[in-house]
């Protein structure tokens, strides 16, 4: 589903977002502009949860190191990793983990490497199909992280296409012409690797997968085996009904709650940072576990 497709339900302003990116991943926004915008928004604690990076983490140690952070959001180290699901590709945000753990780090560099070896294959399969020169433009961008949306973009600026949505239907999507499926590393291997890291797992927006209530209920099974934590229970476009039903779910595993709006960039005006539904009040929110929200 692209993000144009969300059909928004009604939001509330929470200070607490525990879902957002930067440029390091796929955001619009460095991280100093992530900081301001969603101060603007209301919010006063931010998990910025780059996909497979933590470059917006250590860019913030930088700048605390040199004086330079003047922000007063309180920010939580975060990120966000793919994982394999059968055939599906599934979210799990890690959050309050150590950016500076070794296995974190050589994790994270594998995965920036395999994501840029991906896109290039998707470059040599779009060269069949007659666009060519997406090879060099992979090899210009500067991001930690790259993801399809880049390449979406691209395609765009070269003109094979109107738009994103059109790029990901006929072309990168899972049933375009030009297609490469992933391989992603296991959840118990991602869980294990938040853990070691001090980070509380997260699965992400449970309900955009396209998967049955057989399949998430698999999935909630396969990933509390693993040691996971935590289920995102409120997020942009969540479906009542069946948010309800997770949070059974999530009751019977002794999940805590996660909440966000998974931000990426101001010009999509049906996501706002902080304003999602509000958690399930039998639900323990994650956040109370996050030390600095206490310290």
């Amino acid at each position: 589903m692209s993000y144009s497709d969300i059909t928004m339900q009604p939001n509330k302003e929470h200070s607490v977002d525990l879902h957002s990116h930067t440029r390091y991943s796929d955001g619009s926004l460095g991280v100093v502009e992530l900081l301001a915008h969603v101060d603007q928004h209301g919010v006063k604690t931010l998990a910025i949860t780059d996909h497979d990076s933590i470059g917006a983490h250590l860019e913030i140690d930088s700048l605390r190191a040199s004086h330079s952070f003047d922000s007063t959001i309180n920010v939580i180290p975060g990120i966000e990793i793919s994982t394999q699901f059968g055939s599906r590709e599934v979210h799990i945000v890690g959050l309050g983990i150590d950016i500076h753990d070794d296995g974190l780090n050589c994790f994270v560099k594998n995965q920036q490497a395999y994501r840029r070896d991906r896109l290039q294959q998707y470059a040599e399969k779009l060269e069949k199909v007659g666009i060519s020169g997406v090879g060099e433009k992979i090899n210009s961008l500067t991001a930690d992280s790259l993801t399809r949306t880049h390449l979406s973009q691209i395609l765009v600026e070269m003109g094979a296409v109107q738009d994103p949505q059109r790029a990901f239907k006929r072309l990168i999507g899972r049933k375009g012409r030009a297609y490469v499926k992933a391989h992603w590393p296991s959840i118990e291997k991602v869980v294990d690797t938040i853990k070691v890291a001090g980070g509380i797992a997260v699965i992400a927006h449970p309900g955009r997968y396209q998967l049955n209530r057989k399949q998430l209920r698999e999935l909630v099974d396969q990933f509390s085996s693993a040691g996971g934590e935590a289920i995102e229970l409120s997020y942009p476009n969540a479906e009542p009904q069946m948010i309800k039903w997770l949070t059974e779910l999530a009751k019977s595993h002794q999940l805590l709650g996660s909440q966000g709006a998974d931000f990426h960039n101001p010009e999509w005006k049906w996501l706002k940072p902080g304003f999602f539904p509000s958690l399930p009040k039998e639900i323990e929110p994650v956040f109370e576990r996050l030390s600095i929200l206490t310290s």
